[in-house]
């Protein structure tokens, strides 16, 4: 009986260091939602009500501001992981001052808020841009202004997204066992098998994992948004317009749990899929 009891013991113990943070979770997390949940489901009556939502759900405005945002958080996401994959590979095997240098400035959009990241897109490709301006110097006409593009918006969620997935990246890759890539190199694999057959389904959860990260990272991005989506309405900027503009804070509670909907089922699914292959391929 001791011995079962040690680990029980000592699992009770861990469970008590989690409670700071459950509480922390309960006051910035389970309480505004239910507020908002509550403000979005009761008219001024408190008279239960799902009018707001089918009014959401039902809104041209609101399913454009939907598919806009899922779009955009789409196409980032698959760049950024373009971009950031092989990235993340080369720093977590190249220990020289290239690979620290690059690590080091790869991390720098994480500690920039959005604002500022959506002013760095209208510095490189703004109406006087240091894009459109070469242009404009090589062949007498600017061109390539597209900050407040959709394009412009894209390169924006990019950006931001760029240390998240190189940081999950990175990690994950520390993982994959250089006796296994040996075995394979052994065996005459070349580069291209190795990292298609070898490196790459290794990282399967955790691109999972950064691909969920990065789409939620964009749904709900506001900063950059804000800077640059001039007649781009997105969620983020649908919810504040309801809430500062139009004082509809019903309504902007529900468009906020559709957003929050969305992003959990996407980072509940993304992971259970990344899970579920990564026992298939263990197995």
């Amino acid at each position: 009986m001791a011995r079962t009891s040690a680990p029980s013991n000592s699992y009770l113990r861990a469970s008590w260091l989690a409670l700071p943070l459950l509480v922390v979770l309960a006051f910035v997390l389970v309480w505004p939602m239910l507020t908002l949940g509550i403000q979005s489901l009761t008219t001024e009556d408190s008279v239960f009500t799902l009018e707001r939502y089918i009014n959401v759900m039902t809104s041209e405005r609101y399913l454009s501001s939907l598919a806009l945002t899922a779009g955009l958080a789409l196409l980032s996401t698959v760049l950024a992981l373009i971009l950031c994959v092989p990235a993340g590979l080369y720093i977590s095997s190249d220990n020289s001052l290239l690979g620290k240098i690059l690590a080091v400035a790869l991390s720098i959009p994480m500690s920039l808020p959005g604002i500022v990241i959506g002013f760095f897109i209208i510095l490189l490709v703004g109406n006087t841009g240091v894009v459109p301006l070469l242009f404009e110097a090589a062949t007498g006409e600017r061109q390539i202004q597209i900050a407040y593009t959709w394009i412009g918006l894209t390169l924006g969620y990019v950006y931001f997204q760029i240390p998240r997935v190189v940081l999950v990246i990175r990690g994950a890759s520390d993982g994959v066992s250089d006796e296994v890539i040996n075995s394979a190199r052994a065996l005459g694999a070349n580069t291209a098998t190795i990292y298609g057959r070898v490196i790459l389904p290794a990282l399967r959860p955790a691109i999972a994992s950064a691909s969920a990260l990065s789409f939620a990272t964009a749904f709900g991005a506001y900063g950059t948004a804000a800077t640059l989506s001039r007649g781009l309405r997105v969620m983020p900027i649908e919810i504040a317009a309801a809430f500062t503009d139009n004082f509809q804070p019903a309504t902007a509670a529900t468009l906020s749990l559709v957003l929050a909907g969305v992003t959990t089922a996407v980072l509940v699914g993304v992971n259970a899929w990344g899970a579920r292959k990564n026992v298939r391929s263990a197995v």
